[in-house]
């Protein structure tokens, strides 16, 4: 019977060890399923950072609201000058009175608002917020008054010519009191919201600098009031310097020696002539012919004496070529 006692105590000293080591290694399994699971959300969802103070920060204000009263519509426009990672959107508000409405909602990504819902002679003010993407919103824009009136005729009997170095445009009169703006374009029919003149024009004219390349122009006539109103865009013109034909070149002088001749004459006064060609007739049957070009006004010709020669002279714009100047007889 001791034997017996004595075996079954082994036995459960055993299986006690036995529990212990199958507990130990069932905490083991758990504690690396654990960790597992851990990792596995680490590199299914990323690393999550909690937010910070940052991400409710008051954005700033929009600045510099501008309204232009155009034809049937109220266009706004703002700057906002701050990194726009945080931002949302834009609100519109206006007023008719003290009480300001929100009237629309634009993207982060625009900054220029159109409103159509308006009445003539009705003054209206307007203001911009910024809210962030926590729905914080800034503190107001600068707001801006506009009472749209009704709005002038288009300037009509566009024209141009060219001088030495710039374009002069002008227009018939809209009546008194009217003022212009003019715009400018590289592209055929998109303008800018600003006019290139700095100030409203008071006289039906206007010069500009003149571009190597075609350029197209449309004037807006507007009242004077101390916000734009303005009335539709006259005809589109188109202003292309391939165009244009210089005059013919004038003021020539000669100077013969032994078996040279030296022509010149007065520089071209426009600005944008490249080259000069000289043609010669050495007899009536050839009549003249190109025998050299010129980027100055002036050329040397070598031959031997008993020659006449007849010169005729043209100036070359980007495309087109002046008339032949007067005729320049030499006798070597």
């Amino acid at each position: 019977m001791k034997a017996v006692s004595t075996q079954r105590s082994a036995f459960s000293s055993k299986k006690l060890k036995f529990c212990s080591l199958l507990t130990v290694h069932y905490s083991l399994i758990a504690v690396y399923c654990l960790l597992f699971a851990a990792c596995f959300m680490f590199v299914s969802c990323g690393k999550k950072t909690p937010p910070t103070l940052k991400a409710y920060e008051k954005p700033l204000a929009p600045a510099a609201l501008k309204a232009i009263h155009r034809e049937d519509r109220i266009i706004l426009s703002w700057s906002y000058s701050s990194k726009k990672e945080n931002l949302k959107e834009f609100h519109i508000l206006r007023a008719e009175d003290s009480s300001f409405q929100k009237i629309a909602v634009v993207s982060k990504d625009t900054n220029t608002y159109i409103d159509v819902n308006f009445k003539i002679g009705i003054p209206y003010k307007y203001k911009v917020v910024a809210v962030s993407l926590k729905k914080v919103i800034s503190e107001d824009s600068n707001i801006i008054e506009i009472k749209p009136e009704s709005v002038p005729l288009a300037p009509k009997n566009i024209s141009f010519n060219v001088g030495n170095d710039s374009l002069h445009l002008s227009w018939d009169s809209a009546g008194e009191n009217i003022l212009y703006n003019v715009y400018r374009t590289a592209e055929k029919g998109k303008y800018s919201i600003n006019p290139v003149n700095k100030e409203a024009l008071t006289a039906s004219k206007y010069s500009d600098n003149l571009e190597g390349s075609p350029v197209y122009y449309t004037i807006r006539s507007l009242l004077s009031k101390e916000f734009r109103s303005e009335g539709q865009a006259s005809v589109e013109i188109t202003v292309d310097p391939s165009s244009f034909t210089p005059s013919k070149p004038e003021g020539f002088q000669t100077v013969v020696a032994d078996d040279r001749v030296v022509i010149s004459w007065k520089e071209n006064p426009e600005m944008w002539v490249t080259k000069y060609r000289i043609y010669d007739k050495v007899n009536e049957k050839d009549g003249f012919k190109l025998v050299k070009e010129s980027v100055t006004p002036a050329f040397t010709l070598r031959e031997e004496t008993g020659m006449k020669h007849i010169f005729r002279v043209t100036a070359i714009g980007p495309v087109k070529e002046s008339e032949p100047s007067e005729m320049i007889t030499v006798d070597f």
